[in-house]
Formats: C-alpha cells, structure tokens, sequence
C-alpha cells in the first residue's frame, strides 16, 4: 500500500524497497529523522549526523493488515503520505526563513551594537527551529522573549480579536513574561490603545514613549512591569483580515530595526496562517 499512494503521485517506486539501518551507520548526513514513536525509541544513535529530528506520525502500518487491500486502508496510507509531505514542506520553509531573515540582518540600516545583532540571529534561528511544528505559534513567545530579554523585551503575547465593531475585545492567548491584561476591550467612538490601533491600521506600529500614544492601555498595574516603549503587530487571516495582534511591552527603548525584524519574522510565521484560538 505505500508504494501503490507513492505511485499515485508519481513517485518512482519500482526499485525501493526497506534497508537495514545498519547499512549505514558510518555514513555522513546533514539530517536524520525518525518518523514513529517506536523509531525514536528504537533506532541506534546516527553519530554521523550533524542534526537528528523526530517528527511523530502514526504508523499507518499499525492500523492496516498485511492483508487487507481495501480502499480504506489504502486511505489510510494517503493520509500518512500527505502528512509526511506537509511536514517536509514546512521543514523546507523553515530553512528559506532563516535563510531570508539572516540575509535581511546583514543588510539592516545604521549602527548595531554586537549584543543586539547576536540577539537577532538567535531569534530567527531559534523561531526557524520550532516554524515547522504544529504549535508554532503557542511556543513563539517564550522564544522571543528568551533570545532578546537581554534588550529589555519583558513581555510580549498574542491578543485574538473577536466580536464585531465597535464592541470587539482582544482576548489574551498565548504570551511570556508577568500576568498582564487578559482582556481588552474596544471603546465605542474612541481610542482603545496600540492594539486596537494596530487592528484598525492594519499595520505595524512602534511607540519609542508609551506615555504619549493617544489612549494608550497599561497593564503595568497588573504585571509590575515599568513599560517604555512598545511594538504591536496585527496578524491577518488568508483573506487579509487582521484576527489577532503580537504585542510587545519593553521596559527599554526599542530600536527602529526591532521593528523590521519582528515585521518580517512575523511575516514568515504567518506563511503557515495566523495563530488559531482553537
């Protein structure tokens, strides 16, 4: 059955056929993955891999007999395939992120200081290292906020937007740093703060002073930060409607090409779509 849905897509299959993993033991690869909880468990050690990853599917051999060939079986077997080909394909523009975002560092406007460049690679590399996995974005807080707490990023989370205007709510999903406001509401015929800003604009916006953005939202009561400057960027659906915000609270100034970063690492996040609230 795996070389029948193989065959389906075209895929050569007269020739392939399983081969001990002993056979290649002392070879050299830039990548090794396992596939099923019993591999992980099982398969020896690849000293000569440069990168070993598990990516967990079911085995669809788990659920088929040897003889059964039936067209539910053999479904079973196309599921498994067009799970193993979206993973490969989200791996594949994970490594085209880093490779853009670290292209787009080198070539960022004026004078950055070593600690903040360093900051930013190992931002895109750690957010390139989890971009492929289902819960991408429930983990992207925690790895902002660890790779550039150094620069005063204290807390930054992501705000779903629901209801409809002008009585919308931004409702808190996931973040990293202090408990902050869980919920903000939109003020009917006035400014609701940066976030809903962000919403209505569609756009990122960056406050260098939070105190002198017009109806301005604080949180600081709530999670004993002492925020100076700020970034929010509305995330948007696949028909380009805004349905959630990255909001950032910094209790440093945040540096004009923060902005570029985070516009563009947020960007590439989104190639997969916007975070769900499911």
């Amino acid at each position: 059955m795996a070389l029948r849905v193989l065959e389906e897509e075209e895929v050569p299959a007269a020739d392939l056929k399983s081969q001990g993993i002993e056979d290649y033991q002392d070879q050299k690869f830039d990548l090794a993955i396992t596939v099923c909880a019993s591999a992980a468990e099982e398969c020896p050690v690849f000293p000569g891999a440069a990168k070993t990853l598990h990516w967990p599917f079911p085995d669809p051999a788990d659920h088929v007999s040897i003889e059964d060939d039936s067209d539910e079986g053999l479904q079973i077997f196309r599921i498994a395939r067009e799970a193993i080909r979206q993973r490969i394909q989200r791996y594949l523009a994970s490594l085209r992120f880093e490779k853009s975002l670290l292209e787009l560092i080198e070539q960022l406007p004026g004078d950055l200081d070593a600690p903040r460049l360093a900051a930013y690679r190992n931002l895109v590399l750690a957010s390139g290292g989890i971009m492929d996995q289902p819960d991408a974005w429930s983990q992207l807080p925690a790895v902002i906020q660890k790779e550039m707490e150094s620069l005063g990023w204290e807390w930054n989370g992501i705000y779903h937007l629901h209801g409809q205007t002008p009585n919308r709510r931004l409702q808190l999903g996931s973040a990293a740093g202090p408990p902050v406001c869980a919920t903000l509401e939109e003020i009917p015929g006035e400014r609701s703060g940066m976030c809903f800003d962000a919403v209505r604009h569609g756009h990122i916006l960056v406050a260098a002073d939070v105190r002198s953005w017009p109806g301005y939202v604080s949180c600081d009561g709530e999670s004993g930060l002492a925020t100076v400057s700020s970034i929010v960027r509305p995330l948007l659906d696949e028909s380009g409607e805004v349905v959630a915000v990255w909001d950032l609270d910094a209790v440093k100034p945040v540096h004009p090409c923060d902005a570029l970063l985070m516009d563009a690492l947020l960007e590439g996040f989104s190639a997969f779509g916007p975070p769900r609230t499911d």
